[in-house]
């Protein structure tokens, strides 16, 4: 099976992966700069072009590691957990497990990336002073990162979602106002003034200046912009439309049960086709031995689901992923996305008192939102 992310490894608990979609900026980035280095300075051979940017382009994207890290370490030592820093088409991403609480939280959060970016800077400029009589290449690289990690801390400085000068001017917003949802408002506007900008500024390149490759770039950044800022500010309307909402609140109580013995086949042709439920608990709620879905089924060969008995194929109670009644909806709903699960069984000392169905829970969610327009 294909697989979009490849995980590189794991620093102080966090995941680094790569995106298959960063392949393409790598490529792109490569040819574009030893085209570039070959222009500026013909007396360099192919090789030393080729291979003075592919250690920049693997330096440039280390640095964009960097940035994610200083995000991630301030949020760690406030207490908000990060999954992982993932690398794709459009630079990085850290993966946190929940959002800020307070808006000095953000704020140090947010702005601790462009620090870092700031710092390496200020590292790479010294480093191409100090090494400008011993290798031209080096002094050139040295000096092409110095400049790309200034524009990055500038660039992601402009206060609109989702760069960290909209996550810094929210906090700053939250915090002068005291009202969370007026922060998340300015900064998902702002994030929409600048994908704007950066579309009229795509079409002035195709238009005006005879630069199709990288109007179209422009573009496809500021769709990128546009789409993730409407993101954060419907994730936060989720956020709140399921506040003070828990598990045991959103749990269906009819449980559909499936003895241990039933074949595959019946439980299939008596039971999943009738009621249109794709997954049942085995045994009963107050004695569950496991769970088993269609997905589990298909494991095993068509021909052999009369003579292979559910008990055989389900996930054992012990193995089953499962929520408490009291954790919090939101909670759940990025359980159930990150688990990719489609129900998940609300449990307490071994029974189980309801389970939440995706699209349940979705469904419930779309109400909530409705209601409070």
């Amino acid at each position: 099976m294909f697989k979009s992310v490849l995980v590189l490894g794991h620093v102080r608990g966090i995941r680094l992966e790569i995106h298959v979609s960063w392949l393409i900026i790598f490529t792109l980035l490569l040819v574009t700069m030893s085209a570039g280095f070959q222009q500026q300075y013909p007396d360099w051979t192919l090789s030393v072009a080729l291979m003075t940017a592919f250690a920049t382009a693997i330096v440039f994207f280390a640095s964009i590691v960097a940035h994610e890290f200083g995000h991630s370490v301030v949020a760690i030592r406030r207490g908000i957990p990060v999954q992982a820093i993932t690398l794709f088409i459009f630079g990085g991403m850290a993966q946190m497990t929940r959002d800020s609480e307070r808006p000095e939280d953000e704020f140090w959060i947010a702005i601790a990336g462009p620090l870092v970016s700031l710092g390496l800077a200020a590292l790479f400029g010294l480093l191409a002073v100090a090494t400008s009589g011993l290798s031209e290449p080096l002094f050139v690289a040295l000096g092409w990162l110095a400049l790309i990690n200034l524009v990055v801390a500038v660039f992601n400085m402009i206060p609109g979602f989702p760069l960290d000068g909209g996550r810094v001017f929210r906090a700053l917003v939250w915090k002068l106002t005291g009202d969370a949802r007026k922060g998340i408002q300015a900064a998902v506007a702002g994030g929409r003034l600048v994908a704007y900008g950066l579309f009229a500024l795509g079409i002035w390149n195709m238009l005006f200046v005879g630069n199709l490759i990288g109007g179209v770039w422009i573009m496809l950044i500021a769709w990128f912009l546009l789409t993730t800022a409407r993101g954060q500010g419907w994730a936060y309307d989720l956020r709140e439309g399921l506040s003070g909402v828990l598990a045991q609140d959103l749990a269906e109580s009819g449980i559909p049960e499936v003895a241990p013995t039933s074949s595959i086949d019946d439980w299939i042709q008596q039971q999943v086709l009738p009621a249109g439920r794709r997954a049942f608990i085995v045994g009963n709620a107050r004695q569950p031995l496991g769970l088993i879905s269609l997905s589990d089924a298909r494991r095993v060969p068509r021909e052999r689901w009369r003579d292979v008995a559910v008990s055989e194929v389900m996930i054992p109670v012990e193995r089953l992923l499962h929520v408490g009644p009291l954790v919090e909806a939101d909670r759940v709903l990025q359980y159930m996305t990150e688990k990719n699960l489609n129900q998940v069984p609300v449990m307490q000392d071994g029974r189980i008192l309801g389970w939440i169905d995706r699209q349940r829970l979705l469904r419930s969610i779309g109400l909530r939102l409705e209601v409070r327009r």
